[in-house]
């Protein structure tokens, strides 16, 4: 896809990989992190699918997102990320921008090893307190 240049690589991250999406979107890429959020507020679920839509090229990720109608909802740097803008998507949005870059299968479980010797489980993501784009 061409956004205002060169082809932009758009790639998903799971909810635990927040360094390497940021780096991602620190290349000038656009970042997909995916991760589950409460959501209530909005009249969703208290464990909804969520994503933080990053990059540090702002006119390529103002233009990615309004495809989503996410146009007046972006997000500044953090102190922790002073490179990297954002767009929360969620709901409608989320379900477009989905449709048009389905998530990689598996992508809201990791594998972990069990604490007490067990076998490895499958884990969903709890919650965005986890996040460090947030």
């Amino acid at each position: 896809m061409t956004l205002h240049g060169p082809e932009r690589e758009i790639l998903w991250f799971p909810w635990w990989k927040v360094q390497p999406a940021l780096a991602h979107g620190r290349t000038g890429g656009i970042a997909l992190h995916r991760f589950e959020y409460d959501l209530r507020r909005f009249g969703l679920g208290p464990r909804d699918p969520a994503c933080h839509i990053l990059s540090a090229d702002r006119v390529a990720l103002i233009a990615f997102a309004a495809r989503f109608a996410l146009r007046t909802r972006l997000e500044p740097p953090r102190p922790h990320r002073p490179d990297v803008w954002h767009f929360d998507a969620f709901g409608p949005p989320l379900v477009s921008l989905e449709q048009a870059y389905p998530p990689p299968a598996g992508i809201d479980e990791q594998e972990i090893d069990g604490a007490d010797g067990q076998e490895p489980q499958s884990r969903s993501a709890i919650s965005s307190a986890q996040s460090e784009t947030r």
